[in-house]
């Protein structure tokens, strides 16, 4: 593993399926004023969903602060968010014994019970906005492809219900494997689990949100514009000063919102914040699977492999193939200008081999496009949330272990919360998302450990 500080967002980065049908955005190249502020009420470092969610809270919410500028190093929400799977999927029992292993009952409690939150919270701020981005609501399906995986998720499942946790209604087990294939559609299908998940157009969320809160609140946007160093001001007590490539900006509160890149402006988070690169693909399916044929249910697959079908067009977004390359060159990794070919070339054999009558695709089929992107992985597989324990006005929402859209929104609403001086115990959050020292001092080693359980069956960003 290297231990080097991430650096910066790459310039030029590879092209995803989300962003290349935004190419008409006004928010590209969009700084709202000519010339950086030179002061701010609150600076968020980091225009994806975590930036953009915390402007959000904080300028609909009560007593807004009188100014909010978010800086971002590139376009606006083209790091993770802009990259991702269009995956809302909260883990509604399958990662519970891990967390209960390192935190205790009542925090993985709360952790599972989070992310059902989070969902929530995104339908709600999504209706409540009109936002057209393509949101669409329904179910999952975790699917083991060997006893291992089967196991593993029938001994976190039994843990959960066992120790209260909620699943009638909620989590539906499909243990008999001859009913896991058909109602999968899985011919390798061991076992399946059922439970809610959404999908959607990350990007339209967020430049939503980003023009809603530049036309009536204010907000005032800074692409193109990386933070260089953050340091306690000198000009008057308190607060920060934000220097950039573009001049200095002297802000009372600071948030970083920078996710893989954290550790570069705050080295501390070396070693508790690692870039991983991750893949995904724009598949266009055959008949079978189009039309009448459309999956109903988004998929975690086997080992890390995760996809939605599109409702508006048909198109399947396919991430994952990490089995395909060694860990290490993706921990750890920020260049996301390319693809790896191994990733693509396995991303494009996977789905006839995941599913049934997936057959011979016909000249404009199957994988069309492939993309990559940086996340921000946690050695405990859990982010950062809250103030720093020792800078007074410096926030953080950051290390989502690429599992943001089923956490981001809930967190953004609680760190809104805690700027505005609002108590932990009333955001709601678990506990051990804080970034305490205790955390911050503990060993990171288990990062890549980390990494294999969680993605025993499907990532969930």
């Amino acid at each position: 593993m290297d231990d080097r500080t991430p650096g910066y967002p790459r310039p030029n980065p590879s092209l995803s399926f989300w962003l290349q049908g935004t190419r008409n955005s006004p928010l590209l190249g969009h700084r709202t004023t000519p010339q950086l502020p030179a002061k701010s009420k609150v600076t968020i470092i980091g225009s994806g969903l975590s930036g953009v969610a915390t402007a959000y809270f904080l300028l609909t919410g009560p007593n807004p602060p009188e100014s909010v500028v978010i800086l971002e190093a590139r376009e606006a929400s083209d790091g993770a968010t802009g990259r991702n799977g269009g995956h809302c999927r909260p883990d509604c029992y399958r990662d519970y014994t891990h967390y209960k292993a390192d935190f205790g009952t009542e925090q993985a409690l709360k952790i599972i019970q989070n992310e059902m939150d989070t969902l929530e919270l995104m339908a709600e701020i999504i209706t409540k906005e009109n936002i057209d981005c393509d949101f669409w609501r329904g179910f999952t399906y975790d699917v083991p492809m060997d006893g291992d995986a089967a196991a593993y998720l029938a001994a976190s499942y039994a843990e959960f219900v066992a120790d209260g946790g909620p699943v009638d209604g909620i989590v539906t087990p499909i243990l008999d494997p001859a009913e896991a294939r058909k109602t999968t559609r899985c011919p390798r299908a061991t076992a399946a689990y059922r439970f809610p998940a959404a999908s959607l157009w990350p990007y339209k969320l967020t430049a939503h949100l980003l023009n809603l809160c530049i036309e009536k609140h204010g907000l005032n946007l800074q692409t193109n514009t990386p933070v260089r160093k953050v340091v306690p001001n000198t000009l008057y007590e308190g607060g920060w000063s934000v220097e950039t490539d573009r001049g200095t900006l002297q802000t009372d509160n600071v948030v970083y919102a920078t996710n893989a890149f954290t550790a570069t402006l705050l080295p501390e988070f070396q070693g508790h914040i690692w870039p991983f690169r991750g893949q995904c693909a724009a598949v266009i399916p055959p008949k079978a699977f189009s039309g009448a044929g459309m999956l109903t249910h988004t998929y975690g697959l086997a080992y890390g492999d995760y996809l939605i079908q599109r409702p508006k067009d048909g198109v399947i977004i396919f991430g994952g193939a990490r089995r395909s390359m060694p860990v290490e060159r993706l921990l750890g990794n920020t260049d996301d200008n390319g693809t790896y070919p191994e990733m693509t070339e396995a991303l494009r054999e996977a789905l006839p081999q995941y599913f049934e009558g997936w057959e011979e695709e016909a000249m404009g089929e199957g994988l069309v496009h492939a993309w990559s992107g940086i996340m921000g992985y946690t050695s405990e597989g859990i982010p950062y949330v809250g103030e720093l324990h020792d800078k007074p006005g410096a926030f953080i929402c950051a290390g989502h272990h690429g599992h943001g859209m089923a956490r981001i929104m809930t967190c953004a609403r609680g760190l809104a919360s805690v700027i505005q001086g609002g108590t932990w115990e009333s955001t709601g959050l678990p506990e051990c998302f804080r970034p305490t020292r205790e955390r911050l001092s503990a060993p990171a080693q288990a990062v890549v450990h980390n990494i294999g359980k969680q993605d025993i069956v499907g990532q969930t960003k």
